[in-house]
């Protein structure tokens, strides 16, 4: 099988003009397995499974009661396809667009020969149609073009050279080909027999198409040419694919099967197209180019490193005001011995905050210690200075130690009255504000910490909207053009470098990189790998 058939994977949507895949004549499984994928090779060489096609819908007719055709036309010629009950998406948007319309089509290839005839009819069985615009038509055109072009390149080396079969094939993949490609050129010279003067008028057309998109031109010419022609002819220009397929073949240094500027897209892609009806760039992006996947970048390892190091970045603050609430607990801790200036009653209903700051000692804290005293010596010297304390005394009492004069010249001069402990009034009384709830005790507490009450927690809110403003598809594109050493830039690169700059979410980077490939802003020129347009 080949090598994007793989069990849970699906072909890759290949872009080839109408006009060439009308000509195609040859289907083939590579298997007789149930699931096998079915191929249709172009004259050529590419070889299909999957197609996408961006042009005018310019007919809906019933061929059945429940079966629809539809013509899809590019600048070239049209692509039918039929939507019936298996389809009931594209069937219901067939029977409710208006003709003409810009519609992006993706779908299988397939291949019908009738009975009572000898021609082959080749159509689309549809996956997903969408409505575009006609910039959306014009890119892929062009793109269509690009990947013809540097497919007629490889199928003329391969001309060129005494190989063919199974022995051409393995040429052509040592030289870098794409395998996909490499295998259908063989096939392609044996059962068209596909000489130089059909390669050079499929080139013109794609050139042609081009210059109409452009506005060079009002029409492109019909491909009347057959496979085989033997007209003698010289091809245009063409890109240059760097093959060597008399010796040992140096590594191609196009992108992997026909693209000279563009690659395959990932079959992810194609998914997602029957999700966005409607969407203009959908599916121009969603379908990515011919050419199959290549040997992932060598740069896979560096790229998943890159992940780990800045997605967790958008976590510190969090973090970091867990610690500050923590480091605010303990100084609400430390600073709640304070309130021992707060009124008498206060510090007697908490007696527990008073003796905190004993535990929290350090040695600096300790005075004047002298170790060579005993603790019974300490303790006898304390018996004698208490030795003239009468603890029946009372205020009373020292307040007879005053003359009646004495005591009058007090109150007149400091106008103060003398009152026993007993005496002190509530806390109201005196004039002092005393907290009365859990809130009042909060706000405190925070005016001693110098924090507003639940700052902490605000904080991560507005770490995780600083980024809200950044157009992430743009900062995709961006730096896929940053990042691009002239075969692309590494898919998981460009999401971490987007993640790392902008603090986003890895999830909300590939969103956007899809979003930027269904608006045409970049492709796939290979697996794993992103390009800018």
């Amino acid at each position: 099988m080949s090598a994007d058939s793989g069990p849970g994977n699906r072909e890759i949507a290949r872009r080839l003009f109408a006009a060439e895949f009308d000509d195609a004549s040859l289907s083939y499984s590579e298997s007789d397995e149930e699931r096998a994928p079915n191929y249709v090779v172009t004259p050529t060489g590419a070889r299909v499974n999957r197609l996408f096609a961006v042009g005018v819908l310019t007919e809906v007719e019933a061929v059945n009661e429940d079966s629809l055709r539809g013509r899809v036309v590019d600048p070239t010629g049209a692509f039918v396809t039929y939507a019936g009950q298996y389809q009931p998406d594209e069937h219901a948007f067939l029977s409710r667009t208006e003709p003409p319309t810009f519609v992006a089509l993706s779908g299988k290839a397939r291949t019908f020969e009738p009975e009572d005839s000898d021609r082959v009819f080749t159509s689309v069985r549809p996956e997903s149609i969408n409505e575009v615009d006609a910039d959306t038509r014009d890119r892929w055109v062009v793109s269509a073009a690009e990947r013809t072009l540097h497919r007629i390149a490889v199928f003329a080396e391969a001309l060129d050279s005494d190989l063919r079969g199974e022995e051409l094939t393995e040429a052509l993949v040592a030289a870098g080909v794409d395998p996909s490609l490499a295998t259908g050129v063989p096939k392609a010279i044996e059962h068209y027999g596909t000489g130089t003067a059909y390669l050079e008028a499929v080139r013109s057309l794609a050139v042609q198409a081009v210059e109409q998109v452009a506005g060079d031109r009002d029409s492109v010419d019909s491909l009347t040419t057959e496979p085989a022609a033997e007209a003698p002819a010289e091809l245009g220009a063409l890109p240059d694919v760097g093959l060597d397929l008399g010796g040992v073949a140096p590594a191609a240094e196009e992108p992997a099967e026909d693209e000279a500027m563009g690659g395959e897209e990932s079959t992810d892609d194609t998914e997602q197209e029957p999700d966005k009806p409607g969407v203009e760039p959908g599916p121009t992006a969603s379908e990515a180019a011919e050419g199959e996947p290549t040997a992932p970048p060598e740069e896979p390892s560096e790229s998943e490193a890159e992940p780990e190091t800045a997605e967790p970045e958008p976590e510190p603050e969090p973090a970091t005001t867990e610690a500050s609430a923590e480091d605010t607990d303990e100084a609400d801790a430390d600073t709640e011995p304070e309130a021992v200036d707060e009124p008498a009653d206060e510090s007697d209903a908490e007696p527990e905050p008073t003796s905190e700051p004993e535990d929290d000692l350090g040695d600096d804290d300790l005075g004047d210690f002298d170790a060579g005293d005993s603790v019974q010596e300490t303790v006898d010297e304390t018996e004698e200075e208490l030795d003239d304390f009468d603890p029946e005394a009372t205020m009373d009492d020292t307040d007879d130690a005053l003359t009646e004069s004495e005591r009058q010249e007090v109150e007149e001069e400091f106008g103060t009255e003398f009152s026993t402990g007993s005496e002190v009034g509530d806390p109201g009384e005196a004039g002092i504000d005393v907290p009365t709830s859990e809130e009042e005790l909060e706000e405190i507490e925070a005016e001693v910490t110098g924090e507003e009450p639940g700052e902490t927690d605000e904080e991560p809110e507005e770490k995780e909207t600083a980024d809200v403003d950044v157009d992430l598809e743009a900062a995709a594109v961006e730096a896929m053009a940053e990042l691009d050493d002239g075969d692309g830039a590494d898919h998981d690169a460009v999401v971490a470098h987007v993640v790392y700059e902008h603090a986003a979410d890895a999830g909300a980077v590939e969103d956007a990189i899809q979003d930027a490939m269904m608006s045409g802003k970049c492709y796939e020129p290979g697996d794993g790998t992103l390009k800018a347009i």
